[in-house]
């Protein structure tokens, strides 16, 4: 789970991989015994004492080993920097946001909607001008009928007309062909761009990196609203659901 999220609590990963577990005292001694093998390590303690683990460099090259000959992507390794002076380690930065994708992943899983191994984080989505959009949670979960589902989590701190902006982002996104499309169908998207709707889906990039959703439009895309009151999603549900490309 450290290879698929980089940093997690104690909490989050017993919600990740025990969920029928009472309690995540498991977890724990599992994370202190990765310890003593110097696999994993507390990169910071935070204000309320929960401590964030990570891979260690050594564990991260296992972790490739375990996941990447199953297909599955291994976020970047947290590397432990040092005060220049001193000498002493510097504890990494564990913002808010970060924590809410992890436990989102966590409450997923533990309502059985997706496997564990089934999620990846931080993944981007290039546009055609360059700009990436990445998504903060890809859940792949077939059994549960969702072959792919794009998340991005907001914990109010932007904007609804920021949203918006990145639903658009995602539409764009998906209008775009896959680079093997024949040369017809390139000269007459570039020549009329409202050709794009009656393109095949087959023939678009997100069918070359996710698998078919079973349903016409676009892959779909969901808003987790974290740490905020049911006015304050409901204000911003209002201004999503008139934007005219979704």
């Amino acid at each position: 789970m450290l290879g698929i999220f980089q940093r997690a609590t104690a909490y989050q990963l017993w919600k990740l991989t025990r969920p029928d577990n009472r309690h995540d005292k498991l977890t724990r001694n599992t994370l202190l015994d990765l310890q003593d093998h110097q696999l994993v390590r507390i990169e910071s303690v935070q204000d309320d004492q929960r401590q964030i683990w990570v891979l260690t460099e050594w564990g991260h090259r296992e972790a490739k080993q375990l996941l990447e000959p199953k297909g599955i992507r291994v976020s970047a390794l947290r590397k432990e920097k040092y005060h220049p002076v001193t000498g002493a380690l510097l504890a990494g930065s564990y913002d808010d946001h970060a924590a809410a994708v992890t436990s989102t992943a966590a409450e997923l899983h533990r309502a059985g909607i997706g496997h564990r191994l089934g999620f990846q984080t931080e993944i981007g989505h290039r546009l055609g001008n360059g700009f990436v959009q990445r998504a903060d949670l890809v859940m792949r979960a077939p059994a549960a009928g969702v072959p792919v589902l794009l998340l991005e989590i907001d914990r109010r701190t932007e904007d609804a007309h920021d949203l918006v902006t990145k639903l658009r982002r995602y539409w764009q996104w998906g209008r775009l062909l896959a680079p093997d499309a024949d040369k017809y169908t390139v000269d007459l998207v570039r020549s009329r761009p409202d050709a794009i709707e009656d393109v095949g889906h087959e023939k678009r990039l997100w069918r070359r990196i996710y698998p078919p959703t079973g349903r016409e439009g676009l892959v779909p895309l969901a808003f987790v609203f974290a740490d905020t009151t049911e006015v304050k999603v409901a204000n911003t549900v209002q201004v999503l659901r008139p934007c005219p490309m979704w």
